[in-house]
């Protein structure tokens, strides 16, 4: 199965230990979007392109493959194979808003399940909503 989620929230840091936070299992199921929006057609693909791109930067945190492109303000997280979200891709660009507040775009490709899809998903928002809080300095 296909997810394609789009989520666009605001922040400036980000924290993947987050991503380690209990699913919401009982949350009604994400929308989909119909085609992807990562800018690839796979998972796979991605990271073969972003491996060809000079000037990305790897990292592995916590068995995750992490992409930072300084050149585009983006971040992309690879789950590991053991992950129940593998093979997928997060994908989160950060841009000035208006407001002189850094916004995150997050965009998801995942052929896992639709639950594996969704908890991933969620983990993200969540991730992205405590690094919101924290600079807010509700955290």
């Amino acid at each position: 199965m296909l997810s394609e989620l789009r989520s666009t929230v605001g922040s400036g840091a980000l924290a993947l230990s987050l991503l380690l936070a209990t699913p919401l299992r009982a949350a009604p199921p994400l929308s989909e979007q119909p085609q992807s929006t990562v800018g690839y057609p796979t998972a796979a693909a991605a990271l073969a392109a972003l491996h060809a791109k000079p000037g990305v930067e790897f990292s592995t945190q916590d068995g995750w493959t992490i992409a930072t492109d300084a050149d585009t303000n983006t971040v992309w997280s690879f789950p590991p194979e053991r992950d129940p979200a593998y093979p997928a891709v997060v994908k989160r660009q950060l841009t000035a808003a208006p407001n002189g507040a850094v916004d995150v775009h997050m965009d998801v490709l995942c052929a896992a399940s639709k639950t594996a899809c969704d908890d991933l998903v969620r983990a993200f928002e969540r991730m992205n909503d405590e690094a919101q809080s924290q600079l807010k300095g509700g955290g």
